[in-house]
């Protein structure tokens, strides 16, 4: 028998249970009358006569709050005069508190079987178990599905918490969009979840992947920065679940997707897809997805657009709005002043109805670190102007809630990017303030530093380590970079001050843009104008060496070759335009192309060939050097496509030395046999084809590569059985109907009446 609490089921939810419940056990359809002020009916059945059975749903802790509360329903009771009075509750009753129940509700309660405690409940969800399928949020927030969740195997995920999984099961709202996603996952075996903004998409993915764990998947692997990341854990025989959240987002943003990036995502896709035991969930944000698939055309595959499911705010009615908002009410910290507040004057209506509504905006509200700096007396009009203006939160709190060295760090940390090792934040805010402590008022010392991080945690940022045990800071989430970008942009004299104190070469280029052609104002960058472009070329002509530069992802950090710090002033500035910025480009890459200095790695490759591109007329190249330095940095031969750029720069003198140069012939040959040991079972015949064209390009003999290849091909074949993919449980959707005809005054007039 389940042994549910129900505690993580609002009131609203709750009564819906009961009633799905009941409905099923007495074979009778109840009118539904939220909580509240209902005069003492939650439920009603009437066909032939007023009140012929009265339901009232009472979800408390414990039995001193229900019977205090039920002493007040009393007279409510004798004034409708019920021939039935049933009466649902969480609290887990003895047959003596029934008792006493039966006796306070005499005669409107015939007997002690209409006093359903908690484990009358529980024997009603073991009978039909269907409505306990139904009840997601029920079955998936109990202690035996917690613990399954909890003790699956979690990849690269430090949010996987018991209170975080409760948190996000307990605010979120079941609406068509959960019922699509699992509909195309059934059928696709992987989705794209897209929308705008603070929509949800994040928390839906999240509760997917919660669902298929619940329900027999081994392992969540998350992805942070590559698809990479998915081929590392991919496992035969062992059912996986992958979530690559904002698969998009800065990478592409910044034009930074890893060669063949899109074409490897795709890949994957079209391989778990044929899997047994395999989903991946992807989230973007809409707009980002429409650029994309304009640059790659591996993007424009008809069938992603098939399983691809979109959040789209036109779509939640009213009542899902209603119970999101009442949700994050409910769940929230929030004291009844401020709950008072808000309900006065209907202003919950205000909310729902603004055509700015937007969850994480009202869970960015409901936290304790906003509602606790604002006066309960005016918590309706800040929340108002909140979602009308939803950067307003973050204005608010950065204006007047947080210290001026916080406000430092924030402002650097828009700079240099996240995620971001808290060492590097602490040595950029460090020299900011060194050299700016007059202008802003500003003090540092390593004490007040970790005061801030405090201060600044679970509102604007958050941490987490990464593998090497390193502590990473993020933004609280995508919103807070939003605020500042959009906050700084109106700030130049602070964005000044930001670039004349950077220490960090990637301080000049992670937010800002040099020029009104590349600048779009949905990008996410500041425009610089020439004053601030001026110091920046200064900065670059006299720092060049000085600049540390790095980046982190979930894993580690990383530091910016001298390849790349290059590549990115190319990339940013047209150089024929800053005659000593070209200088600076061309006797740098000099200096790294002499025979002693000249070293390169995999993940120099892109950024080398785009110098080399830039710079052919300006520099005479050893043509054989450079081909053998490359061919010797490649370690996959995915990289080849970088490789061949150089075609086009050195023409015929590249064709001949790769074909014929023994080192060189030998160097794609090893590539070669590592493709054929390494090559997935799903992408054979595509490898096969991969292979004999670059064989036969520089002349390589790939007889022995092609048999192998085919070997592999036909043992395959043998040993495919039938196709089948079957989920544990099935999906019943809730009727959109049942949940429209509540009225939405009476479930926040709910609030009104809980403990």
């Amino acid at each position: 028998m389940p042994e549910y609490n129900f505690l993580n089921l609002s009131p609203s939810e709750f009564e819906d249970l009961t009633r799905d419940l009941l409905q099923k056990h007495l074979q009778v359809t109840f009118e539904s009358f939220t909580s509240g002020r209902d005069n003492g009916i939650d439920l009603r059945y009437s066909p032939e006569e007023a009140n012929e059975i009265v339901v009232q749903c009472k979800r408390y802790k414990d039995f001193k709050s229900l019977i205090a509360n039920l002493k007040k329903e009393v007279s409510k009771v004798r004034i409708i005069n019920p021939k039935r009075y049933i009466i649902s509750t969480s609290v887990g009753l003895t047959p003596n508190q029934k008792d006493e129940i039966l006796s306070l509700f005499s005669p409107f309660i015939i007997n002690t079987n209409d006093i359903l405690g908690c484990n009358d409940l529980n024997n009603l969800l073991s009978i039909y178990n269907e409505i306990e399928t139904q009840h997601f949020k029920l079955w998936l927030s109990s202690a035996k599905i917690l613990e399954r969740i909890l003790h699956s195997k979690i990849h690269n995920q430090s949010n996987f918490e018991e209170e975080t999984i409760k948190e996000t099961i307990n605010l979120y709202v079941d609406n068509k969009s959960y019922y699509k996603a699992i509909d195309i996952i059934k059928d696709k075996r992987y989705i794209i979840i897209s929308g705008i903004p603070g929509i949800g998409k994040t928390t839906l993915a999240r509760i997917l992947s919660y669902y298929y764990l619940a329900n027999g998947f081994e392992e969540f692997i998350f992805l942070s920065d590559s698809i990479n990341e998915a081929y590392q854990s991919y496992k035969e025989g062992v059912k996986q679940i992958f979530l690559f959240d904002d698969f998009l987002g800065t990478n592409f943003i910044e034009n930074k997707l890893l060669t063949n990036e899109e074409q490897r995502i795709v890949k994957f896709i079209e391989r778990v897809s044929k899997s047994k035991d395999k989903i991946i969930i992807f989230t973007t944000r809409e707009y980002i997805l429409a650029q994309a698939k304009q640059k790659y055309d591996s993007f424009n595959n008809p069938s992603l657009e098939v399983a691809k499911c979109i959040i789209d705010l036109s779509e939640y009615t009213k009542i899902v709005k209603a119970k999101i908002l009442y949700n994050h009410i409910y769940f929230s910290n929030l004291p009844v002043e401020y709950i008072e507040n808000l309900l006065s004057n209907a202003t919950y209506k205000a909310i729902i109805e603004h055509s700015s509504f937007n969850p994480r905006i009202i869970q960015t509200i409901t936290k304790d670190e906003i509602w606790k700096n604002l006066e309960s007396s005016e918590f309706s009009m800040h929340f108002i102007e909140f979602i009308k203006n939803p950067e307003g939160v973050w204005k608010h709190v950065y204006e007047n809630q947080i210290s001026p060295l916080s406000q430092c760090i924030l402002a650097n940390l828009l700079s240099a990017g996240t995620p971001i090792s808290l060492k590097v934040i602490q040595s950029i805010t460090q020299n900011f303030a060194k050299n700016h402590f007059q202008k802003y008022g500003i003090t540092y010392n390593d004490i007040d530093f970790k005061k801030s991080i405090s201060e600044l945690e679970n509102t604007f940022i958050r941490t987490m380590r990464d593998t090497d045990n390193q502590i990473l800071v993020k933004y609280q989430n995508p919103s807070v970079q939003d605020f500042l970008v959009c906050y700084f942009r109106d700030l130049p004299g602070y964005v000044s001050d930001i670039i004349s104190s950077a220490s960090y070469f990637n301080q000049l280029f992670k937010v800002f843009s040099y020029s009104k052609s590349d600048y779009n104002y949905r990008n996410n960058k500041i425009l610089l104008d020439d004053t601030q472009i001026t110091l920046v070329l200064n900065k670059l002509n006299n720092e060049f060496d000085d600049l540390n530069s790095t980046t982190s992802s979930r894993y580690s950090e990383t530091h910016f070759s001298d390849y790349t710090k290059l590549s990115e002033i190319i990339k940013h500035f047209n150089i024929e335009n800053f005659s000593h910025l070209k200088k600076l480009v061309i006797s740098k890459f000099k200096e790294l192309l002499k025979p002693k200095v000249f070293e390169l790695d995999s993940y120099d490759i892109k950024a080398f060939i785009d110098l080399i591109e830039e710079l052919q007329y300006e520099i005479e190249f050893d043509v054989t050097s450079i081909l053998y330095h490359i061919s010797e940095s490649i370690l996959d031969i995915n990289d080849f496509e970088e490789f061949e750029r150089l075609e086009m720069t050195f023409g015929d003198k590249y064709l001949d030395i790769v074909s014929n140069d023994e080192r060189h012939r030998q160097r794609i040959n090893t590539l070669l046999e590592i493709e054929v040991d390494h090559v997935e079972d799903d992408y054979l015949e595509d490898k096969l084809y991969e292979i004999v064209k670059i064989a036969e390009k520089y002349n390589i003999p790939y007889l022995n590569h092609k048999q192998r290849i085919e070997a592999k091909i036909e043992s395959k074949k043998e040993s495919e059985g039938e196709y089948d993919w079957n989920l544990e449980n099935s999906f019943i959707e809730r009727s959109e109907s049942e949940i429209e005809n509540k009225a939405i005054k009476n479930i926040f007039d709910s609030l009104k009446s809980q403990e």
